[in-house]
């Protein structure tokens, strides 16, 4: 890492900068072969710290740890997911930075965290699971999640070589003003306006207005800074690769109200995750073929390099980010109203391209698909070099793009966590099928699991509006096929008249999280007074289930509880005579209804009504069915043959073993039993009236009581937390507390009267399941 650090400083010269051919032997060395390792020449106690930043960047807050009052996501690596935690993210996780104008025509700040213009879909209010932005908001800047892969280094570029390639008032003529934005007197350089001048700010930020986490500011900085350059070659020449100096940070604490003291993230899990942040390697540039070096060159001939400088000096060495970290004018069609520090509403900070094949969606508002559309978007001071790559031929601009996929990564195919090289899991593995597949099952049933990981676009039919662009945004916890985090809850909403208890619609069943670009995200109508969470629950073990028969779910029924036991449970039977058994209400009674229902509610997506009654049409400008035939029935197969969860590991097993019996005797098994047709779900597959206030649900769902909710499978439910339909539920205890009332009002009555190491014995038990 750091012999190109001591060639600059001790005044030899540094590789050619504005070569926009790749050239990582004279580079900084900061190339990774494995996405998400580290740079070379960590020590071993800053690689420890980056291990744990690691681990911060994937943990999953919850109320108990400073998650929310409101808050977008559960985790930094629930939209910093791909290809691998501290990437970027897929168009799902979009979120919107909303304002209001003043009488003076000012513009406000206007989240619905009270102190941010960020747009929070969620909140952990009591009685509320969303607040709606203002009624008068007039500003919808929409966000996608950036890569951080490489961003962090950065930092070690000196303020006064960004400053060098300004030239705010175009004295050279060349049609370029880039300028720098500042915060705390620094150089701004990180963030799509370059609205951060350090790391630990835009991480703060970020933290808290999208996850209500509070901390205080972080005095670290780094050797390798460069205001430490200086004091660099000493402990350099000695072999040593991290000093941990500490110097007083700018900005002031961030504070919230809910229960947890602030600060919320400890200063060490704080520099931990600033570590990890920092030190991402960049993705390694690919072969320099005789195409690539005629792309790079006409990279450069139409005037892309003269922003995406090929490379930028740092007290490391050259960093080849292909940016100037300055913000530029990209014309009236990009702008946002939006402009932090001194940037404006159509200035953006010059995106880096190191590894950007892998970071689709492109642009700051993921509005472009391809490389192709994001460098078509290019306008203001990009403007000529766009119109320069429209009169490309065909040859050159796919010379162009070459150039662009050799800076690193690989083209992922709008998958997401299926990864190249990555080997299916098997028969007996979570995410695996259900039963050995003959080879044509075998192949079917992979493109089922491509598809489900596949991130739609609006070619496909995503839209107009959705809550997810595929299904594994939903279902990925533990592994593909599984949960769904508090975090991708479906907002359904309704009103209920406060004097006479009749329920109504509101014009539509649940509030989209985002919609395809050009549109304004849908606000919650003034008239909703009930909003109800509905958690995705997991889709392993769908297989074994859809092959339950109807018969042994009827068996179970006894909806006049002729047996006296407090338990009526009652099969969802449907208006064609079908039985339900899929979903919080059981009103989905088929692997392929599953599918088409998810399809249509969640991601916009419709399919034949041949093959379901739970798909129809929408609105987007793509003939319907927009999901071909062939890709519906491979989905379908995928679901068909997905098998169970595996069995957990309880904290303590020989508790496990005594809390089985004592599960029993709860009388949790009258709904949760064992076995249902030779299938070990712990559920009956039966609706029970479990709800506190029935009067609190939503009614959406023909022939089902609004407290009524089918029995969730237990196994595997160690790994998916949250728990109960609205996910309100954190652990296992809160499950057992929280949601049992009605049918199971005299089960949960029995848990409260156990000893503290009994409950413990039952939660163990569930663990291991």
């Amino acid at each position: 890492m750091f012999a190109s650090s001591l060639l600059m400083l001790l005044g030899c010269p540094p590789p050619v900068l504005d070569d926009p051919t790749p050239h990582p032997e004279a580079d900084a060395d900061v190339f990774v072969d494995a996405l998400g390792d580290p740079i070379p020449g960590l020590d071993a106690d800053t690689l420890a710290k980056v291990e744990r930043g690691r681990e911060v960047m994937e943990r999953g807050f919850t109320p108990a740890t400073g998650l929310g009052p409101t808050f977008n996501t559960d985790s930094c690596a629930g939209c910093h997911q791909f290809p691998v935690a501290g990437g970027s993210g897929p168009r799902y996780r979009d979120f919107f930075l909303v304002k209001t104008e003043r009488w003076d025509g000012a513009l406000v700040d206007a989240g619905t965290n009270g102190t941010s213009p960020v747009r929070n879909l969620y909140t952990l209010h009591a009685g509320e699971l969303h607040v709606a932005e203002p009624i008068d908001t007039v500003v919808y800047a929409r966000r996608n999640t950036p890569s951080g892969l490489g961003i962090g280094l950065f930092a070690f570029v000196a303020d006064d070589t960004i400053l060098a390639n300004a030239d705010p008032d175009d004295l050279d003529g060349d049609g370029i003003s880039g300028r720098a934005n500042y915060e705390q007197n620094r150089v701004g350089r990180f963030g799509y306006k370059s609205q951060a001048s350090s790391l630990e700010s835009f991480n703060r930020g970020a933290m808290f207005n999208q996850m209500g986490l509070t901390s205080n500011p972080l005095f670290y900085t780094f050797p390798e800074s460069p205001e430490q350059q200086a004091a660099l070659l000493e402990p350099t020449l000695l072999g040593s690769r991290v000093a941990h100096a500490q110097v007083s940070a700018p900005g002031e604490p961030t504070l919230d109200d809910d229960d947890v003291p602030d600060p919320e993230l400890s200063d060490a899990d704080q520099e931990a995750l600033l570590l990890f942040s920092t030190y991402l390697g960049v993705p390694r540039p690919g072969e320099v073929t005789p195409r690539v070096e005629a792309g790079a060159q006409t990279f450069e001939d139409i005037g892309c390099a003269d922003c995406h400088i090929p490379r930028l000096d740092s007290t490391i060495g050259p960093l080849p980010g292909y940016t100037d970290l300055l913000l530029h004018d990209m014309g009236e069609a990009m702008s946002d109203g939006v402009g932090p520090g001194l940037s404006t509403g159509p200035e953006f900070r010059t995106q880096p391209l190191w590894g950007v094949q892998l970071h689709g969606p492109f642009l700051h508002d993921g509005r472009a698909d391809t490389l192709a559309e994001a460098i078509a978007w290019h306008g203001g001071e990009a403007e000529p070099s766009a119109e320069r790559w429209a009169d490309l031929s065909d040859a050159e601009q796919a010379q162009l793009i070459a150039f662009l996929e050799a800076l690193g990564g690989y083209a992922p195919d709008q998958q997401v966590l299926i990864q190249p090289g990555d080997a299916p899991p098997q028969v007996g593995e979570s995410g695996g099928p259900d039963r050995d597949l003959a080879p044509a099952e075998l192949e079917l049933w992979l493109e089922g699991r491509a598809l489900f990981d596949r991130s739609m676009i609006v070619d496909d039919g995503l839209g107009p509006y959705f809550n997810a662009d595929s299904c594994r945004a939903c279902h990925q916890d533990p592994v593909l096929g599984g949960a769904g985090g508090v975090d991708t809850n479906v907002i359904r909403v309704g009103h209920r008249d406060p004097d006479t208890g009749a329920y109504s619609s509101v014009g539509f069943n649940a509030l989209p999280r985002v919609t395809v670009w050009g549109n304004l995200p849908l606000r919650l109508p003034d008239e909703v007074n009930l909003i109800e969470g509905r958690n995705p629950p997991s889709a392993l073990g769908v297989g074994p289930m859809n092959d339950i028969s109807a018969a042994a779910i009827l068996a179970g029924e006894d909806p006049d509880d002729l047996d006296g036991d407090g338990i009526s449970g009652r099969a969802h039977v449907l208006s064609d005579g079908q039985i339900g058994r899929f979903g919080w209400k059981a009103q989905v009674p088929s692997a392929l209804d599953f599918a088409a229902d998810a399809l249509l509610n969640e991601i916009g997506l419709t399919i034949d009504p041949a093959l379901s009654d739970f798909t129809g049409t929408d609105t987007d400008d793509l003939a319907d069915p927009e999901l071909p035939e062939d890709r519906a029935v491979a989905l379908a197969f995928y679901l068909e043959r997905l098998g169970p969860p595996q069995p957990g590991t309880p904290d303590d097993p020989a508790a496990a073993e005594a809390g089985e019996a004592l599960f029993a005797s709860l009388g949790c098994q009258g709904c949760h039993v064992p076995e249902l047709d030779g299938v070990p779900l712990y559920s009956d597959l039966l609706l029970h009236d479990v709800s506190p206030d029935p009067m609190a649900s939503v009614e959406q769902d023909p022939g089902v009581l609004p407290g009524e909710y089918r029995t969730p499978p237990l196994w595997g439910v160690g790994a998916t937390a949250p728990y109960l339909h609205d996910g309100r539920a954190f652990t296992l205890e809160d499950a057992l507390l929280l949601g049992h009332f009605g049918e199971a009002e005299a089960a949960r009555l029995a848990f409260e009267g156990l000893s503290a190491a009994d409950q413990e014995a039952v939660v163990a038990f569930l663990q291991g399941l």
